[in-house]
């Protein structure tokens, strides 16, 4: 049986149900929509997983209906859709995808945000932002490079007083100066701080946990004594964003992916059903560890093979 599968202690009401040959239809004929994580779910870094092309045209074929939402935010919609389209995806628009990058742009706009933006992140924030026609500045735009005194610096700068926010993700070029710009905008001039997730880590080639957006975020966290407005998993507003567009029932939705504290905890507060995958960041042992907490609906060791179990 599944308990004894699972063992160790769970909480009475919840079992854990592996998606297997026997019930895998039954599973996606309760579901008629399916939003998917991609890093660690899709793809790890630039490969696909293995059956994930077959996986996703067989449920469409089966009329469910596909969207991606993920707390990547290096990448902008048009961006996700040329890497999706680029491992031979099809029938995917631009307007299925939901990533943090979108929802910080998204967010602003829902709260009728009418200032100038500070952003440390990637092209994937800036390429949404400039989408909705929200102005932005680069968190290094008063540095000057040929000098390594940050300190003076820092001590010497004029704050924009256009700036009203300050919104971070995960950043390559990540650096003191950023850090200490962002930090004196939020504790001088007040500005609002939004972050695009919180994920620690996410899942790299060659089975490399890397640094998230999360990593770098806690800086700037425990530099300001701020908490950041949360605009990705596991926060409301994602789903909220979701469900004003499709109008999706949770009910018939299911939520797929790789981390228990984000992917599954979002799912689960926005009362939809979950799947965990073991393709990403949470192991097995950790969902049968007694301190687990957060417990997926169903479990499957790749999405990539659902296709062969229906």
């Amino acid at each position: 049986g599944i308990n004894a599968e699972y063992g160790g202690p769970m909480q009475k009401d919840h079992v854990i149900v592996p998606v297997v040959k026997e019930n895998a239809k039954q599973f996606v004929d309760s579901v008629e929509n399916f939003l998917f994580d991609c890093d660690g779910v899709l793809w790890r870094s630039a490969s696909i997983i293995d059956g994930i092309p077959q996986t996703l045209d067989t449920l469409r074929k089966m009329g469910k209906r596909l969207y991606f939402v993920t707390n990547n935010s290096t990448n902008s919609r048009a961006q996700y859709l040329h890497k999706i389209e680029s491992f031979g995806i099809r029938g995917v628009k631009k307007e299925d995808i939901f990533p943090s990058s979108y929802c910080v742009a998204a967010y602003l706009e829902s709260i009728k945000f009418n200032k100038k933006v500070c952003v440390i992140g990637e092209s994937g924030i800036t390429n949404e932002l400039t989408e909705l026609n929200i102005p932005f500045v680069p968190a290094d735009h008063k540095l000057d490079r040929t000098k390594k005194n940050y300190i003076k610096q820092l001590e010497d700068v004029q704050l924009d007083e256009e700036i009203g926010a300050v919104v971070m993700g995960w950043d390559g070029d990540f650096s003191y100066f950023k850090l200490g710009y962002a930090n004196l905008l939020i504790n001088e001039q007040k500005c609002m701080f939004v972050a695009s997730n919180l994920d620690t880590s996410f899942p790299a080639n060659k089975g490399r946990i890397l640094p998230g957006s999360g990593s770098m975020i806690a800086s700037l966290i425990a530099a300001t004594g701020k908490d950041p407005i949360v605009v990705g998993k596991p926060s409301h507003f994602l789903w909220d964003l979701l469900h004003s567009k499709y109008h999706l029932d949770p009910n018939k939705t299911v939520m797929v992916g790789d981390r228990l504290e984000t992917d599954i905890l979002w799912g689960q507060n926005c009362g939809l059903k979950t799947l965990l995958v073991y393709t990403g960041i949470s192991t097995e042992a950790q969902v049968k560890s007694p301190e687990n907490t957060i417990k997926p609906d169903y479990t499957l060791k790749s999405l990539g093979d659902l296709h062969s179990l229906l």
